[in-house]
């Protein structure tokens, strides 16, 4: 409310519109760690669900973003499965890998999905910069941000992949991070089937 007053009262400043931008920046930083709390509390008790009906809406929005940053957002078909699980807690981590590679894709992102009788992978490739080997480990911490590609400016607050990776080990399931041998990042998510 008091930039929008000092906006009012002095115009549009470049001090202004710094304190705006960073205004804004917290705000986001804060309801995400609001969110990442949230899950940790939330996810106390498993339910089936079918993974075709959530993951269907978040290809469908994925395609849409991907378009609107003349973007493609491309997937598998999605198997008709039932699995036990946190459905929003997932759902909201496989849309945090989607959103980030559609962030610093070149062209193209892509969701693989493969299953046998025991488990389940997710594989999402984008054609972005990729992340220097030797910060690839550190990317699913709190706040960490990858100094080369991903700088402030582009936004977020380094805790779209924290919370994917705790939502991953919630769901007893592993994720992991690679560059690919052409260009771009690689997330993988492997959870058992129940």
């Amino acid at each position: 409310m008091s930039v929008a007053l000092s906006k009012r009262h002095y115009g549009e400043t470049k001090e202004i519109l710094r304190i705006d931008n960073e205004s804004q920046r917290l705000e986001e930083m804060i309801s995400a760690l609001l969110n990442l709390s949230k899950t940790q509390l939330n996810a106390t008790t498993k339910e089936s669900f079918n993974l075709d009906s959530l993951l269907q809406p978040i290809c469908e929005d994925a395609i849409f973003e991907a378009e609107q940053l003349d973007k493609s957002f491309s997937h598998q078909p999605i198997p008709d499965l039932n699995i036990k699980g946190f459905p929003a807690l997932f759902g909201s981590a496989i849309e945090n890998v989607i959103r980030n590679a559609l962030r610093y894709a070149n062209q193209q992102v892509h969701l693989a999905i493969t299953s046998d009788t025991d488990k389940i992978t997710f594989v999402i490739t984008d054609d972005g910069p990729g992340v220097p080997e030797d910060e690839i480990e550190q990317i699913f911490k709190p706040f960490y941000r990858v100094s080369q590609a991903r700088d402030r400016e582009s936004g977020g607050a380094g805790l779209g992949l924290a919370i994917t990776e705790n939502a991953v080990r919630q769901h007893h399931g592993v994720i992991r991070a690679s560059n690919r041998d052409t260009q771009g990042l690689q997330i993988t998510i492997t959870i058992p089937m129940s």
